[in-house]
């Protein structure tokens, strides 16, 4: 080919790389991915309350409820269970910690009209009125009891096996992407590992995508001091002659939409795959936008420390550092940071697993998380451009489940799907929302009334102006209550799990 033809072809082939087909409406569809239907507006959190963005933090291994989010004092005084299952080694390190005078805190009362508290683990929350005062606990309750289940389960609300089992991420990073004006190369939607194995765990189902398309896929991001990230971004196998490299690739990719006009005329035939090449193609032409986004600054490397317990790399404060970073910049703002959180120092379990050693590592390791979690969260008059303010941000607190009421050994817990409990701070939660949904008895630390896995997920995607039923999400039948139709189940998510009051 000579080269006059060549460069005449560039211009083709840029112009039909940006109009990627899977960002178009389907074929005789009226609306973006995700919009709400005109007939369902009425049960939409109204636009004045939805969230700009959502941080959520993800306990790794397992958040016990009874000494954080749940606590009731009482519970299991003559039994050792609960807060009691360790009382003594408890009352101790909370002062050794120097975490306060009272080791609980009281918060609301639940479904059963207990009074609840919080716990001495979650401290470095209770010492901000602000963020309790838009706090809102979920009772929360599933059956699988291995990690390798119940994190796909957690992170996406369905079922390993499912062939719609997708991150959240996945759903807000389409919806943004797909609408008018909204594709850009930088992503909307990221998930923060803090580069630890996760051999079988499948905590990496945070960034599955189901049956959307490629270009929802999260960027997934190793939080780490080694990580070759922000070289990469620079491209370097392809150095000076980056640009000659891309417009080699628009002149083939021309080439190839070419076989998807019958005739050589029309509109390109739908094929899934040429349209995640066509996407793939145009977010690396963007590398340099992202590299300004995940700048080397952002992984270097902290020490840490929390109750004399010491850590070379702080990732938990790394990844608090880039979740505030993406979701508070004047341009390329995130929608969507998904924190993956194993603590300052993992229990060799993994991450939150405290089979063992459970008082020392979660005075240790989640207290830590919650201390790095309100650093970025804006005070009172504070206005800090580079916080988190939770008027915009909706926060959420996740674990795959919760620990035992009783004890595992001599100095664990083991797991407890049955009765644990998610957090919604801020967004559409105001002091009008605080409190707490469902209930767990002491009888058996059962939840009693609770929601599931999909329930949140629902909450998250509808926090954003996001409709949640569709067919790669969810359907009427993933929401309890006995609800006809989704109108009704889009009501009770909204009017009854998070309390909105309209």
């Amino acid at each position: 080919m000579q080269r006059r033809t060549f460069m005449k072809s560039l211009g083709v082939a840029t112009a039909a790389g940006a109009s990627f087909g899977i960002l178009r409406h389907p074929r005789r569809a009226e609306a973006y991915w995700g919009e709400w239907p005109a007939d369902k507006l009425d049960a939409m959190i109204p636009a004045e309350r939805q969230a700009k963005n959502v941080l959520e933090l993800y306990l790794y291994g397992g958040m016990n409820a009874f000494d954080t989010f749940y606590a009731v004092p009482d519970w299991g005084q003559d039994t050792e269970r609960f807060l009691h299952a360790y009382y003594n080694q408890t009352q101790a390190r909370f002062g050794q910690c120097g975490l306060g005078n009272t080791l609980t805190e009281e918060f609301a009362e639940d479904a059963n009209g207990q009074l609840v508290h919080l716990g001495p683990w979650v401290a470095p929350l209770r010492a901000r009125p602000d963020i309790v005062a838009r706090m809102r606990i979920l009772v929360q309750r599933h059956d699988l009891l291995p990690h390798e289940g119940a994190n796909p389960y957690a992170l996406t609300g369905s079922r390993l096996g499912s062939p719609r089992l997708a991150g959240v991420g996945a759903s807000i990073q389409r919806h943004f992407l797909e609408q008018p004006g909204g594709l850009r190369p930088t992503p909307y939607a990221y998930v923060l590992y803090p580069g630890v194995e996760f051999p079988t765990d499948n905590v990496l189902a945070a960034s599955a995508i189901g049956l959307h398309p490629g270009s929802a896929r999260p960027l997934s991001v190793t939080v780490d001091p080694g990580s070759s990230l922000s070289q990469l971004l620079t491209r370097p196998s392809v150095g000076a002659g980056r640009d000659a490299y891309d417009a080699a690739v628009d002149h083939y990719l021309a080439a190839y939409q070419q076989r998807f006009r019958p005739g050589g005329k029309g509109q390109l035939t739908r094929s899934a795959e040429r349209s995640n090449f066509e996407f793939a193609h145009f977010a690396r032409r963007g590398a340099g936008e992202l590299s300004e986004v995940l700048s080397a600054d952002l992984f270097e490397g902290v020490a840490g420390t929390e109750c004399s317990d010491m850590a070379g790399t702080d990732k938990p404060r790394m990844q608090a550092r880039m979740a505030a970073s993406l979701l508070t910049r004047a341009n390329d703002r995130a929608r969507y940071v998904h924190w993956i959180d194993g603590g300052l120092k993992p229990n060799p379990s993994a991450g939150h697993d405290t089979h063992d050693s459970h008082v020392e590592d979660s005075s240790r390791n989640v207290t830590h998380t919650m201390q790095c979690l309100a650093d970025i969260i804006n005070a009172p008059n504070e206005n800090d451009p580079a916080k988190i303010n939770l008027d915009e941000t909706m926060i959420v607190i996740n674990t795959e489940f919760g620990r035992t009421p009783h004890r595992q050994g001599q100095s664990g817990l083991n797991h407890w799907p049955q009765g644990m409990v998610n957090v919604l701070i801020g967004g559409p939660i105001t002091e009008a929302e605080r409190g707490i949904y469902g209930a767990i008895t002491e009888a058996e630390g059962f939840a009693q009334t609770y929601i599931s896995p999909a329930e949140n997920r629902m909450l998250v995607m509808m926090a954003l102006g996001i409709y949640p039923f569709s067919s790669q999400t969810f359907a009427v039948g993933d929401v309890a209550g006995g609800v006809k139709n989704q109108f009704e189940a889009a009501q009770r998510l909204r009017d009854v799990y998070m309390g909105l009051k309209l």
